[in-house]
């Protein structure tokens, strides 16, 4: 079984060469404008996208693991820690180019 860090390395690619149904030009993919107005297969692959970025970077405390998050990033997908944020809560983007970005956000424990 493949780490999480490749199985979402291989889950973003899939989601790069996917053509993303985005009518609105929303660039932020995780959000519920953007989940309403595109199609299954998008959503689908966003979700996994989330779930695996989800196991990957963040520890058992809800604090980010940049080394897991360097490791992920390939071919202009960013992958940072958002700075502002609530002191409770880690979130993180990953930008896809021309695409838009998707945001994980867990509490701090």
């Amino acid at each position: 079984m493949p780490s999480p860090t490749h199985a979402l390395q291989h889950t973003l690619r899939q989601l790069l060469a996917h053509e993303v149904s985005n009518p609105d030009d929303n660039r932020h993919l995780s959000g519920v404008r953007f989940f309403c107005a595109t199609d299954e297969h998008t959503r689908q692959l966003i979700e996994r996208v989330e779930l695996l970025a989800s196991e990957a970077f963040f520890d058992e405390h809800g604090r980010a693991i940049p080394e897991r998050m360097r490791a992920a990033a390939f071919d202009g997908v960013n992958i940072r820690q958002k700075r502002k944020t609530p002191e409770d809560e880690t979130v993180i983007h990953i930008d896809l180019p021309e695409k838009g970005y998707i945001t994980i956000s867990t509490a701090r424990l």
